[in-house]
């Protein structure tokens, strides 16, 4: 799947700003994975939230699976829920999100 959210400043920003409305409290303000709820995932025995800033992405790396884990959730963990059907979560807000987490870390390199 191409993305077609062309990743300019202002793609990013917004991404940004759904990012941190819906993912950082798991993922993290920086997208490490120590979001405020990513503790009490752990301690109830789930996988800690992946760290979105290396360049290891289990669940597909390419704007396309990320586009689909964003919108549909991971099923492996069962517990990131998507996107979809979120009021207000629009697929431009998702492609959006794919053009943010592509400028943290390795993954933007």
């Amino acid at each position: 799947m191409k993305n077609p959210v062309e990743p300019t400043s202002e793609s990013i920003e917004s991404g940004k700003i759904v990012y941190d409305r819906y993912c950082a409290r798991c993922h993290g303000v920086a997208g490490k994975g120590d979001g405020e709820e990513a503790a009490k995932l752990v301690q109830s025995g789930h996988p800690k939230p992946s760290d979105l800033t290396d360049n290891k992405w289990d669940h597909g790396s390419t704007e396309g699976e990320i586009f689909v884990n964003v919108r549909d959730g991971v099923g492996a963990t069962g517990i990131m829920k998507g996107l979809n059907g979120e009021p207000g979560a629009s697929a431009a807000d998702m492609w959006n999100i794919v053009n943010y987490l592509r400028s943290l870390g390795k993954m933007g390199s």
